[in-house]
């Protein structure tokens, strides 16, 4: 089942004088089992979109459905409790949210609230350790014991615990180093692939979006600008620069490249892609 926003707006303190109009008019579909990024800059209303995914935010107009479930200005919290469990949100500095005296018990306190025996929460949160890349001999440790990076997937698995079918992302790589953050990022792409989740992925890292992504939407203002695969979007780069986005770095590289009269034909988003197109120029030079 998809996500579907239909004509949704969201307005900031209405009615006084900082009233400010977050998300305007957005109509969009998210398929199901999807990989979406979402792109904008500072302000373009990502985050609001996201917190409306779980009912954090509720429409100020408009509406959205969740995998089947409606949210308008008429929703009440008490309606909400299932969608919660259906979406698992890991916002920036996820490990900000741990507390318990070891790995395990704060992994499994998720599912002793939604009424597990203490047997299987706690083989949930050994399941999800796992699904992680945590290792066993971490699990009776305190987490505040734990590299910065480990810390950051207890706080995931703590969320995966929560069995969601939808895993929202917001910045999730921030303020790791270039090695962390490309563990990261692989280890959502194999949620991804191995449990079937949808990923909804806001960034500003442009090779995120190339080399994870199949659906991209771009914010601007509150209001949707485009929507399409990585290929569209960054087949522009005139219109990528007017709206002040950038490109991944291969395909950075790649424009540089066809502007000094190598035919690429079409620019490349991955390292994999631009290769291959290099190869293919070589055997034909060769010939």
């Amino acid at each position: 089942m998809s996500i579907t926003f239909e004509k949704l707006s969201y307005t900031y303190q209405t009615g006084t004088p900082f009233e400010h109009h977050a998300l305007q008019d957005i109509s969009l579909t998210i398929a199901d089992h999807s990989y979406t990024a979402i792109i904008g800059h500072t302000g373009s209303g990502k985050s609001t979109l996201l917190q409306h995914l779980n009912g954090l935010l509720k429409p100020t107009s408009g509406k959205l459905v969740v995998n089947g479930q409606m949210i308008d200005t008429k929703t009440k919290n008490k309606q909400l409790g299932d969608l919660r469990h259906e979406v698992g949100f890991v916002f920036q500095f996820p490990e900000a949210q741990l507390f318990e005296e070891t790995v395990l018990k704060d992994i499994s306190f998720g599912p002793k609230n939604l009424g597990k025996s203490e047997t299987e929460a706690l083989e949930i949160a050994r399941q999800k350790a796992k699904l992680v890349n945590l290792p066993d001999d971490v699990l009776e440790k305190s987490p505040f014991e734990l590299s910065g990076g480990q810390m950051r997937r207890v706080a995931i698995a703590g969320i995966l615990a929560m069995q969601p079918n939808i895993l929202v992302l917001d910045e999730p790589t921030a303020g790791l180093d270039p090695k962390g953050r490309i563990e990261m990022m692989e280890m959502f792409k194999q949620l991804y692939e191995k449990e079937k989740l949808t990923i909804i992925l806001v960034t500003h890292n442009m090779n995120d979006v190339a080399n994870y992504a199949d659906n991209v939407i771009v914010l601007e203002q509150g209001r949707l600008l485009r929507q399409g695969v990585p290929t569209e979007i960054f087949s522009n780069p005139e219109w990528l620069n007017k709206h002040h986005l950038g490109l991944p770095q291969t395909t950075a590289f790649a424009l540089k490249l066809q502007e000094r009269g190598i035919n690429l034909q079409e620019l490349p988003l991955t390292e994999k892609k631009l290769a291959q197109k290099l190869a293919a120029l070589l055997q034909r030079e060769v010939k």
